[in-house]
């Protein structure tokens, strides 16, 4: 049983417009969200997406 760490197209295109649109949100010279409540889902969000992107595949081979 191997353990390989999959790519899923899916969630990674979803997960590039969020950093995106996160990168825009944050305010760099403040360190600051502009808007709290909108940052903080983008950034929950875009965490969860990277995770699902990354996710180790378990491959069982049957004998």
């Amino acid at each position: 049983m191997k353990n390989k760490i999959g790519f899923n197209i899916g969630f990674a295109l979803i997960a590039f417009p969020l950093g995106l649109a996160l990168i825009r949100e944050f305010d760099f010279q403040n360190f600051v969200f502009r808007k709290k409540a909108l940052g903080f889902l983008y950034l929950i969000v875009f965490i969860i997406s990277l995770f699902l992107t990354f996710k180790k595949k378990n491959e069982e081979t049957e004998e």
